[in-house]
């Protein structure tokens, strides 16, 4: 039994157990090739570039090779060495979010209300973490 897939209008075969690639099928192979955003919101059918994102990580969450990084779009890999960029890509994007993670997790290990060792605020009252 085929079903409407709510977050896209191509039907999915869940049913049958299958994984149904949309997006990765209509992917050039190698960098130089790649298919802008925009390009490949058409082709596909997404209304919008979250969808489009979201249908994307759904492929790569079941197995699919779908490249991106710098502003060229996206495309599927011709070689190890483009994997191996991909993969250094995103690995960096995982660690500034970590790092950007960081300093709120820090803030939230001060208990609530506990005045800051910064000393005071301008009006010379005492300052609060929160």
């Amino acid at each position: 039994m085929r079903k409407q897939n709510r977050n896209n209008r191509i039907c999915t075969n869940e049913e049958s157990g299958k994984t149904d690639f949309i997006i990765d099928p209509l992917l050039p192979i190698g960098k130089e090739n790649a298919i802008t955003t925009q390009e490949l919101m058409r082709i596909s059918g997404c209304g919008s570039s979250r969808e489009l994102r979201q249908r994307i990580a759904l492929e790569r969450e079941r197995g699919a090779i779908i490249c991106s990084g710098s502003g060229r779009g996206y495309w599927k890999p011709k070689n190890r060495q483009e994997i191996q960029e991909f993969i250094k890509t995103m690995d960096a994007r995982a660690w500034n979010t970590l790092k950007a993670a960081k300093g709120a997790k820090k803030a939230l290990r001060t208990p609530e209300g506990q005045q800051s060792m910064k000393g005071d605020d301008e009006n010379g009252e005492p300052q609060n973490v929160f």
